[in-house]
């Protein structure tokens, strides 16, 4: 089977959230699966700079000029074969070699934005034509790429079927009317059923109405997008098009994160032998500049600071727990007013916790490592990645139940851990109270109860979370689609 995989960013060339993990990992896991993958993606700043601090050779390749909007623009790609795959960077520094993926210095989407994703996805179309190999199944990822079904709908690569995956479907790609004419859509394709949307252009809905298959990153997920509580407005599109939406949970890399070979831990850990993660609870407090102390329960939370993560929440349930002596680590950046407010916390509590703003990937996997417990009340949550290196390490998740989190974290009961299902604490109301509640919960057992602690921790990292679970699940949705296509299917 041939895969044109297309996506806006790839670890670690280009990375703004999960989008560049799956990229990473799934084209891998289904190249080894069998699958002819070629991963297209943007030859970004960061991607030039990747590829030369990795020493990965790129062969020069060339096709005919793309017409976006107005103008004609020369097409390049740079091509290199990594974890099995073909990798085609997209080449145009005009659109690509800039500071950041999406946004200008002011925090606002680059107003080229659909010329430039516009061009990403005519040329995935071109390359195909100038290798002579016309993909099977194009598979779409979030509005970057969501022009794409568009373009196959509308007769380009006859025979190849596409897969659109939702990400977040809270990011759609919202533009101005006229960038239609940009996408060399025309007009025809600005309507309620196509890409209009209140008036101006939704990239995301082109991709669910046109593609041949929708697919989410958790079944959760899969389920609470056709509601308007969590539908950002395109609900009822979803529901339309329900007949062709499915969850596929995400996996995660299993040798990235692996507590028994994880260079940036002080020492090796497994399910077999917890005995040295001792060690990386000790290194965590040293570095965070905490007492050290191996009575104290450590709380970690690394990620994005907006309010879908639920950082605020964080804030005030540690206050209402600080008398209990917990500690917090928290790693991450984003909104201004999210970074003041856990700084305020930790200049507050400084003997209890650590504020870093910023990015630190040995530091990301230490709080992996060497917390007891893990903080994830996102708002919502299309599947998430953290709860998975975090029962991956041994760390306990403590996750609002939406999504993902509700997918891949069973509740500590006694009912769940009489049939052996628990999986870390979580709970239901989108509130500081009800988190406090839940890391109250796992305080208790932590303190009260070692040796059912230790048994969590266990259980939690003998999950299978690899991508190869997951990519049985895409291979067989892709043959559905094949057989779609042959007339053997409907």
């Amino acid at each position: 089977m041939r895969l044109t995989f297309v996506t806006s960013e790839v670890r670690p060339f280009s990375q703004t959230g999960g989008l560049a993990d799956v990229s990473e990992s799934l084209p891998a896991a289904l190249a080894a699966n069998g699958c002819d993958v070629t991963v297209i993606t943007p030859l970004y700043r960061s991607a030039v700079a990747a590829l030369a601090r990795e020493g990965i050779a790129t062969e020069a390749l060339t096709g005919p000029p793309l017409r976006i909007g107005p103008a004609d623009h020369p097409l390049r790609f740079r091509v290199a074969m990594r974890n099995g795959c073909r990798m085609a960077f997209v080449a145009h520094d005009g659109f690509y070699d800039r500071p950041s993926l999406y946004v200008g210095a002011d925090g606002k989407d680059y107003p080229d934005n659909v010329a430039r994703y516009a061009f990403l996805c005519r040329a995935a179309i071109t390359l195909a034509n100038v290798l002579d190999e016309a993909p099977d199944i194009v598979h779409c990822n979030d509005w970057q790429t969501a022009l794409l079904p568009c373009y196959l709908r509308a007769g380009a690569l006859p025979g190849s079927r596409s897969a659109f995956t939702i990400h977040n479907l809270a990011y759609q790609g919202h533009y101005p009317a006229a960038d239609v004419l940009t996408a060399g859509l025309g007009w025809t394709w600005f309507h309620p059923d196509g890409l209009e949307f209140y008036g101006g252009l939704n990239l995301m809905k082109g991709g669910l109405f046109f593609s041949d298959a929708i697919t989410t990153v958790s079944p959760s997920y899969a389920a609470e997008i056709q509601t308007p509580a969590a539908g950002w407005g395109l609900d009822g599109v979803l529901r339309a098009q329900s007949h062709k939406v499915r969850g596929i949970l995400n996996g995660i890399d299993v040798v990235r994160w692996n507590p028994a070979a994880d260079p940036f831990l002080p020492a090796p850990f497994s399910a077999a032998d917890l005995s040295d993660k001792a060690a990386s609870k000790r290194a965590l407090q040293t570095r965070s500049g905490l007492p050290v102390d191996a009575s104290a329960m450590v709380l970690g939370a690394v990620g994005r600071f907006d309010a879908q993560k639920g950082l605020p929440l964080i804030c005030a349930a540690f206050r209402i727990l600080a008398p209990l002596g917990v500690q917090l680590v928290v790693l991450g950046s984003g909104d201004p007013g999210i970074e003041a407010a856990v700084r305020a916390l930790a200049a507050e509590y400084p003997q209890q916790v650590a504020a870093t703003v910023g990015f630190d990937e040995g530091l990301a996997h230490l709080i992996e490592g060497g917390a007891d417990a893990f903080l994830m009340p996102s708002a919502f949550e299309p599947c998430g990645l953290n709860q998975m290196y975090s029962q991956r390490y041994g760390t306990a998740p403590i996750v609002h139940a939406t999504g993902g989190l509700k997918d891949t974290v069973v509740d500590y009961t006694p009912a769940t851990v009489q049939i052996g299902t628990a999986s870390g604490f979580s709970f239901t109301m989108f509130d500081a109270a009800h988190l406090a509640e839940a890391i109250l919960r796992a305080w208790r057992l932590y303190t009260s109860d070692r040796a059912a602690w230790t048994a969590l921790q266990r259980t939690i990292m003998t999950i299978d979370h690899s991508w190869a679970r997951s990519a049985r699940e895409y291979l067989a949705m892709y043959q559905e689609l094949l057989a779609m296509s042959d007339g053997t299917g409907a």
